[in-house]
């Protein structure tokens, strides 16, 4: 069979309607993400998105998959998109795959993909045929801690202080757990989550989704070949920080969480996301993924902050590009219609028009 030129067109393209196939398609896939699970097109379709699975095939081997993402932005307006992804065997199939979801988004305005590339420093954007660099919608950067080597290694691997503030905690008294979704304490812990985590946002002016979704995420990521869990940090009884997490794929992805004012001194941050790693370990994830840190990494960042704590976990500021495909004139205008709005609801929320990441 062909591999340049025509190729594309010999790529098949099958719809998948059953979960624990999806997923095992999208896990065995190497280069691939939480967000191209079925969970999380369950979970989006919670906020008005419409789930597609769709496989490609090469030689009746899969080569990429994408769950594309469809909403409608003002009457028969309407976008796709692909959340962390195509999944890809290789980097390289990248246009190829575009091509093929292009022609399944029909009447779409555009389609925006992003690959799960994890590019490192100098973080070049590789350029694709067909393809236009863009935004993210996605956290654009992340540090990603390596869990193979082990726990020592890990903890080696670490900032001084963060190592410190680690062990400071567990000299403290603050206890970690980790409550799974069927759990008989699920409910109690995740009534402990959201107060912790509507507290920081409202801490940080940052803007949250409604309860529900939250929760999910919580049920909907604990699937076929992937789970979700919460990591709650206790200090007397009393919860200081947690975090909601989903894992998949080799992969523990640190999503959403929050922390208490209340007795800083005690580290419980420190401990519950030392509480996440180790559970990632023990279960035989590779790789933990701190999610979202700044573009531009200077203190007068809305959340420098952020990023300093997450780095001292050690790991790689690693950056994941986004690429669109527009297929209609109308995608220019719209584009600038939306960055206005954004930038609007960022001045209206924290009083600036910047991005928080």
């Amino acid at each position: 069979m062909a591999r340049c030129g025509l190729a594309a067109l010999t790529m098949e393209r099958r719809e998948i309607d059953h979960p624990e196939a999806w997923n095992r398609i999208v896990a065995e896939l190497p280069l691939t993400s939480a967000l191209q699970s079925w969970g999380w097109g369950e979970v989006k379709r919670t906020s008005g998105w419409k789930p597609v699975r769709l496989a490609l095939y090469d030689d009746g081997v899969p080569v990429a998959a994408a769950q594309l993402l469809e909403r409608r932005l003002a009457g028969p307006l309407r976008m796709v998109y692909a959340p962390r992804g195509p999944a890809l065997a290789e980097a390289k199939l990248l246009p190829r795959a575009a091509q093929q979801l292009a022609r399944a988004a029909g009447a779409a305005l555009y389609l925006q993909l992003e690959p799960p590339l994890a590019l490192e420093e100098p973080y070049e954007t590789p350029a694709y045929a067909g393809l236009r660099t863009a935004a993210t919608i996605q956290p654009e950067y992340s540090i990603l801690v390596d869990l193979g080597p082990g726990e020592e290694a890990v903890l080696a691997g670490m900032k001084s202080k963060t190592r410190y503030n680690i062990r400071l905690a567990a000299r403290k008294g603050v206890t970690a757990r980790i409550v799974r979704p069927h759990d008989e304490d699920a409910a109690a812990a995740f009534e402990a989550f959201w107060a912790l985590f509507t507290e920081t946002n409202r801490r940080a002016k940052l803007l949250q989704h409604a309860r529900s979704y939250y929760e999910t995420v919580f049920r909907a990521m604990e699937q076929p070949g992937g789970a979700a869990f919460l990591s709650l940090a206790e200090y007397r009884g009393r919860p200081l920080a947690a975090g909601l997490f989903v894992a998949f794929a080799g992969r523990v992805d640190y999503l959403y969480g929050g922390s208490s004012r209340e007795h800083k001194n005690v580290m419980a941050p420190y401990a519950m996301h030392w509480a996440a790693m180790r559970w990632g370990m023990e279960h035989g994830h590779r790789v933990y993924d701190l999610w979202g840190v700044p573009r531009v990494l200077t203190p007068e960042s809305h959340a420098y902050g952020i990023y300093r704590f997450k780095e001292g976990f050690g790991g790689k500021r690693v950056r994941f590009p986004g690429y669109v495909k527009p297929l209609s004139p109308l995608y220019g205008p719209v584009q600038a219609v939306l960055r206005l709005r954004k930038s609007w609801v960022n001045w209206r929320t924290r009083g600036s028009a910047r991005d928080v990441l």
